[in-house]
């Protein structure tokens, strides 16, 4: 049983392997066809250990003799010398009558060779003088012992592990159901028309919306949501719907359970659920008023203290950085949406007929190998058959097993330093302009990969500097086009950078930015570093994998990463908002409203409080610095500690992980969340 589950996973691997080579051949990006291949994958792969005893009869492909390397033979020429020195002259590999004297010994008397086997296998763990006779008398008996306890070891290891996640998926669609079944349901007339809408519910246990079967549990908290942001995640979490999406992950579940030795099947698991939530984020998008309204609310979601671990989230911190590259990414939602009929076909037809194929090429071991010492040759002449092995084929043998996945080109011929300094001229360069405008400056920035910096200029006047870059697969030609017809657009006192162009695939531009302090500032990176210094009046930053630094800002700000640290220095007064996926927070100098999340790092906080403050992390610790200032202490964490300086007595002694108390007197409510951290006020 567990040599055919080997066999079959072997075999899905190749048929992954020549897929994933098809793919690339054909220039498949559109995501929704290679959803359908890897689905076709998956559902093969599954099939294969039952298909495989319906083609074991069939011979239109040859039957590949792979040598065994224990057989009889190897073992009694490699412990020949033992025989002799032993003084056994009758278990000599040179001994013809050896391949007829074993098997009239097992059916002469079967008990005692049962009892001699069973000697030999506890042999090595004994003292007994007669172990090491009994081994060059009967090798071939010992290596049958020791195999037979190899497997016994090799199936109940595969068992346990294989229950283990049999269970943990059980427990899953358990906990998916309950909290299904707990949930209340919202009327369709209160929901945004987006076509045939699920059933759609609510739940208090989770904090983002996920997808259970044919149906959405939306946080209780979306009663609160604006009308676009509920029209958004409605969207996303239907097309999960639609794509059976979490039919799909049971599936791809299910066979990891099973096949949980083959990393094929976690390869899998993880490209699915990508290229799932990929196709639910061009659903998304459709929906959204612009790329960056989508991204922000994608951020939101991810910076969840506590994400849900079933269903088909929104978002989840590990995967967001690459999430929200993709609709501020001009050249991946170009290629990702579109595709030929051509590309359909093949992406059907293909891995069917790989499947075929891959059921049809058998592997046995040989029972004897080739006679290649005296030895060998002398037992070869015995009555038993030996089958010729045949040479060895490249069945199994892919150019793209060490790479695993990654195709690449071949390298080309080494170019002279010459070309080298040429190429890098052409693959970088920089611009500069200056503009002018009356009253306060609406100023909108993006770019899809380069870093952002704002420094404060002088009023009414702006300088722009750009470098701009080609990535791997972008042509130098047109860096010298974008460098001379740079991507600003001015409309009176509206500037706008990095607007859409058809030139900008592939291309990298940085800004480096003065404008005045005043500035109503909206940037945002796909992939890149935010720094302000004292630029922006409600300043909105956003960065799907980078650091955002700033100090000086006036009035609020909204600050959201999806992978990176945030640090704000010297903030101004009004409502502050910090977000990120996977990184810490320091807020210095905070007056009016706060609200810190992170998925999975340390928030610091230090100002005064004059408005509200909540603050959240999956995993982290929580400092605030408030001075003397008076609050509503509201503190709770999983499995940390809480502490305050004055030390001040816990309202309730039965729960040492949550804190309610008055500060100074009591005002603004000041919140503290933590799933596993410790959170101190000084």
């Amino acid at each position: 049983m567990l040599f055919a589950l080997v066999q079959a996973a072997l075999r899905s691997i190749i048929l992954a392997l020549v897929v994933r080579v098809g793919l690339q051949i054909f220039r498949i990006h559109n995501i929704a066809l290679q959803r359908c291949a890897w689905t076709a994958v998956l559902i093969g792969s599954l099939l294969m250990p039952f298909a495989l005893p319906f083609t074991a009869h069939w011979h239109a492909l040859p039957v590949a003799t792979i040598p065994t390397s224990a057989s009889l033979d190897r073992l009694q020429s490699a412990l020949a010398p033992m025989a002799s020195k032993s003084g056994s002259t009758a278990t000599s590999p040179s001994n013809p009558a050896i391949a007829t004297t074993i098997p009239s010994q097992r059916s002469a008397a079967p008990s005692a060779i049962a009892a001699v086997s069973t000697n030999t296998i506890y042999a090595p763990f004994s003292n007994s003088a007669q172990s090491p006779a009994l081994h060059a008398a009967h090798p071939h008996r010992f290596a049958f012992g020791i195999q037979f306890s190899l497997v016994g070891v090799a199936l109940l290891s595969y068992f346990l592990i294989a229950a283990a996640l049999l269970v943990r998926l059980l427990l899953g669609l358990m906990t998916a159901l309950r909290i299904w079944y707990s949930s209340t349901p919202i009327a369709p007339d209160s929901m945004p028309q987006i076509g045939a809408n699920p059933n759609v519910r609510f739940s208090h246990q989770i904090s983002t919306p996920i997808t259970i079967a044919s149906g959405i549990v939306l946080p209780a908290s979306y009663a609160s949501w604006t009308e676009e942001k509920l029209r958004v995640v409605l969207a996303h979490e239907r097309s999960h719907v639609v794509s059976r999406d979490f039919h799909v992950q049971i599936l791809a579940s299910l066979y990891v359970a099973v096949a949980w030795f083959s990393p094929l099947g976690w390869w899998l698991k993880h490209k699915l659920s990508e290229l799932g939530e990929a196709i639910s984020d061009g659903s998304g998008l459709d929906a959204a008023s612009n790329r960056t309204a989508y991204a922000q609310v994608l951020l939101e979601f991810a910076a969840a203290p506590r994400p849900t671990l079933i269903g088909a989230a929104m978002a989840r911190p590990s995967s967001i950085s690459r999430r929200i590259e993709r609709p501020l990414n001009d050249s991946y939602l170009r290629h990702a949406f579109c595709g030929s009929a051509r590309a359909r076909v093949a992406v059907l037809v293909v891995p069917t007929v790989l499947f075929a194929s891959a059921t049809l090429v058998r592997v046995q071991a040989a029972t004897q190998s080739n006679p290649v010492t005296p030895a060998a040759t002398a037992a070869s002449q015995s009555p038993l058959p030996a089958v010729p092995a045949l040479p060895a084929t490249p069945a199994y043998v892919s150019p793209l097993a060490p790479r695993e996945f990654a195709l690449a080109t071949p390298p080309s011929l080494p170019a002279s330093t010459a070309a080298l300094e040429s190429g890098t001229a052409q693959s970088e360069a920089s611009f500069d302009r200056n503009l002018s405008f009356n009253g306060q400056l609406d100023l909108s920035v993006g770019t899809a990969s380069g870093n952002i910096t704002f420094t404060r200029g002088p009023a009414n006047q702006i300088h722009i500097h750009g470098v701009v870059k080609a990535n791997q697969n972008g042509d130098p030609a047109q860096v010298q086009q974008v460098a001379a017809n740079p991507p600003i657009e001015q409309e009176g006192n509206t500037i706008r950078i990095g607007a859409h162009r058809d030139d900008l695939h592939n291309i990298s531009i940085s800004y480096e930015i003065e404008a005045p302090a005043d500035t109503s500032l909206n940037a945002a990176t796909a992939s890149g570093n935010i720094t302000d210094t004292s630029v922006g009046d409600g300043a909105k930053l956003t960065t799907a994998s980078g650091n955002i630094t700033a100090t000086g800002l006036e009035g609020g700000f909204k600050l959201q990463t999806g992978s990176g640290d945030i640090a704000i220095d010297k903030a101004g007064r009004g409502d502050a908002k910090a977000e990120t996926g996977s990184g810490n927070i320091d807020l210095k100098g905070v007056n009016g409203a706060l609200q810190a999340q992170t998925g999975s790092g340390t928030i610091k906080a230090t100002g005064t409080p004059s408005s509200p403050w909540k603050l959240q992390t999956g995993s982290g610790n929580i400092d605030l610095a408030t001075g003397s200032a008076p609050m509503n202490l509201d503190a709770s964490t999983g499995s940390g500690s809480i502490s305050t300086t004055p030390p001040t007595a816990m309202q309730d002694s039965e729960n040492h992980h949550h804190l309610q108390t008055q500060l100074n007197g009591g005002g603004p409510e000041v919140r503290a969340e933590t799933g596993s951290g410790d959170i101190r006020v000084n």
